[in-house]
């Protein structure tokens, strides 16, 4: 089922209602939209309600004008409100940070949050990186600017980006590759703050694959060391992309840790 909720902004966020029991919110990393947990929600939805959002600018969500991170944040908690008391958060990459900044602004109202792999600000790419990209972007080439982008951000190997480039999902990600640029900005710009993130009182589990880059190392230490009530569960044998490399551990991470009746 397909519902629609309103941000602050007039933006209507596109949700993915399946399941039954406990609202779990999905939040999604850049260059992908509500997709990218299909293979994880089939492993939830007989614990859980899960919610799957299309994030603004991409699939079935509208957009605003101009772009700010902190609207996405208000976007998130407006999910999460809507989907009733004792709703959970999971965010993963980009989606991440966004998450957190969504449980800033739920504060005791969020029982529990997973971030996997959140970016700490100003470690997926720099400013020539994201010029160029846009250039390719202008010019037509969407497919070799999401090739750089998933080798040279989310860490993939060749031969990993030439399998995920033969599934259907690729030319949805070339299609909604224009948000990639704004995003890797804003979280170019981003500074992580510790002194904001000590106010999550909500358990926090974060994840990191062992194969993970090392900005994903890195900015999952910074995260762990500023949220008082965090534990890092490690997905060994996988890197970024857990969703779809072992999309039944990442599932039984989220399980294990946000709880729901046994089936």
């Amino acid at each position: 089922m397909l519902r629609h909720v309103t941000s602050p902004d007039g933006v209507n966020i596109a949700c993915e209602v399946s399941g039954g029991g406990t609202p779990v919110v999905l939040v999604h990393g850049a260059g992908s939209a509500r997709w990218s947990f299909d293979l994880v929600r089939p492993q939830l939805e007989e614990r859980f309600t899960v919610i799957a959002i299309d994030r603004r600018g991409r699939g079935d969500s509208s957009d605003g004008q101009g772009y700010e991170v902190e609207r996405e944040f208000e976007d998130v908690a407006a999910v999460v409100r809507d989907a009733g008391e004792g709703a959970l958060l999971v965010g993963h990459s980009y989606g991440g940070l966004i998450a957190a900044g969504a449980a800033l602004l739920l504060l005791n109202g969020l029982p529990r949050l997973v971030l996997y792999e959140p970016p700490m600000g100003g470690v997926l790419a720099g400013g020539d990186p994201i010029d160029r990209w846009e250039r390719l972007i202008v010019e037509g080439d969407r497919d070799l600017m999401v090739r750089e982008y998933f080798r040279e951000v989310a860490g993939y190997a060749e031969d990993e980006i030439d399998e995920l480039a033969l599934t259907p999902v690729w030319e949805r990600r070339k299609e909604i590759s224009p948000t990639v640029p704004r995003e890797l900005r804003a979280e170019l710009a981003f500074g992580l703050d510790p002194a904001a993130l000590a106010q999550i009182a909500s358990p926090t589990l974060m994840l990191l694959g062992s194969e993970s880059p090392e900005w994903a190392r890195r900015s999952t230490d910074a995260y762990s060391q500023a949220i008082p009530h965090a534990e890092v569960r490690i997905l060994e044998g996988h890197g970024h992309n857990a969703t779809t490399s072992g999309p039944e551990l990442l599932a039984a991470e989220m399980a294990r840790f946000l709880g729901g009746p046994k089936v």
